[in-house]
């Protein structure tokens, strides 16, 4: 019979059973128990560099993710000089911890505590003022501070609007500053929805400008992009908060603005409060018969240096032209404020000094002496120094805070005339009465 397996030898004459299996049963490999040694070694080997690997990743990697966004715990300063622009915005009342953390978060300085140290180490720090600056990403603490320093990195403008200054020079400070057109100021000027107004806040058909005495005198910042219509609402805003802080009842405002004016065009901020007396004492209704007009050449001056710019008012205006604004010939108030008026004289015609005064004079022009008096033959004089109009330069007071109450507008007092009237023309001489005036000051 043929085997299955044809490799499979026949038995040889007289081997036994066991000596067939034994035959049959494979070989040993050699070095089989030193394998299985090398095997476990390995594994053991990759367990380990496995674990290590893990622990690396742990504490290596997720610092690596976070020195994108911030730098390495060790570095507190970067070594500058700074690379790309940034524009920063620093609010008001910012204390050096406050500016580094918004630096720090813009990406301009490292860390928070390096930009406090600089900022302490510079004496000039605290100079820095609130705006948008224009600054370079990664920048050296110390060069930070400088650069908050240094106007020339300011993003923003800045613009001063002097007391007394009429709403013209207003407008052109404001075209000049943001590098605009005079209309485009004068257009926004008009544009009361765009200031959040109703309507004009002086409705009185002569008045030159319906914003007159409504911009209040102060610095303002532009921020990037803002233009004229920006600042100009800004000005507003702060005239009405001036005014409401001191409990000026709106219907009263335009009074207390042109009371308040008038007196900041005719003498000091000592002596505010005695000319808004003097002009409530004027216009009380026992008093018509001394002063059927109130009699203050700053008004007039007001108009004709507004339509006239570089022409000197000659003299006998007063006593002739019958401008709305020529409180000599026309009762009452002038049709709308002279100039911009800060707190310090809006206090004083809110709550003027008490006083039977109806004239005043001032006696020495170099320091502004003024002396006050209820009777126009005892009134104190000194040559040539009676004061009749206003300076030909706006004057500017100190800007103080003030608090004071409001008073109710005296009943029967003369209101301005309100039919149109031309500009300039002359017309009959004065009467006497009122060309004594002269001698009144004011």
């Amino acid at each position: 019979m043929t085997d299955l397996f044809g490799d499979e030898k026949a038995p040889a004459p007289g081997e036994s059973q066991e000596g067939r299996r034994a035959r049959r049963a494979p070989a040993p490999r050699p070095g089989g128990g030193n394998r299985r040694r090398r095997s476990l070694a390995s594994f053991l080997v990759m367990v380990v560099i496995l674990g290590g690997l893990t622990i690396l990743a742990v504490r290596v990697i997720p610092p690596l993710f976070e020195s994108v966004a911030d730098p390495s715990p060790s570095q507190t300063d970067y070594p500058g000089p700074g690379q790309g622009s940034v524009v920063v915005d620093i609010p008001e009342g910012s204390s050096g911890a406050a500016i580094g953390q918004i630096l720090q978060q813009a990406g301009v300085v490292a860390t928070v505590d390096a930009f406090t140290s600089a900022h302490t180490a510079n004496a000039n720090a605290n100079s820095i003022q609130p705006g948008a600056y224009d600054l370079p990403m990664e920048m050296r603490a110390s060069d930070a501070v400088n650069a908050l320093l240094d106007p020339n990195r300011r993003a923003d403008t800045r613009i001063t609007i002097p007391e007394g200054w009429r709403s013209d020079q207003v407008y052109q400070r404001i075209a000049e500053s943001l590098g605009v057109e005079l209309s485009e100021v004068e257009a926004a000027a008009q544009d009361y929805a765009a200031l959040g107004l109703e309507g004009p806040p002086n409705t009185n058909p002569e008045a030159l400008d319906p914003m007159e005495g409504f911009l209040y005198p102060s610095t303002y910042v532009v921020p990037p992009g803002g233009g004229p219509a920006d600042l100009l609402k800004q000005m507003y805003d702060r005239s009405i908060a001036e005014l409401d802080a001191l409990a000026v009842a709106p219907e009263d405002r335009l009074r207390v603005l042109t009371e308040a004016s008038i007196a900041a065009r005719e003498v000091p901020a000592e002596s505010y409060g005695q000319v808004t007396r003097v002009i409530e004492n004027r216009l009380l209704p026992e008093n018509v018969g001394d002063f059927p007009t109130l009699g203050m050449d700053s008004t007039l001056r007001y108009s004709w240096d507004r339509q006239n710019p570089g022409v000197q008012l000659p003299g006998d205006e007063h006593n002739t032209n019958p401008d709305p604004y020529n409180t000599r010939l026309n009762p009452g108030l002038p049709p709308s404020p002279i100039g911009a008026v800060d707190n310090v004289a809006m206090a004083a015609a809110v709550d003027p000094e008490e006083g039977p005064w109806l004239y005043f004079v001032t006696v020495n022009l170099c320091s502004e002496e003024t002396k006050f008096t209820d009777s126009g033959r005892s009134s104190p004089r000194s040559g040539r120094s009676s004061r009749r109009g206003t300076r030909s330069t706006p004057r500017t007071g100190a800007s103080a805070e003030r608090t004071s109450r409001s008073r109710h507008r005296s009943a029967g007092r003369p209101q301005p005339l309100t039919g149109p009237a031309p500009r300039r023309l002359r017309g009959a001489r004065a009467a006497p009465h009122l060309r004594r005036d002269r001698g009144r000051g004011g």
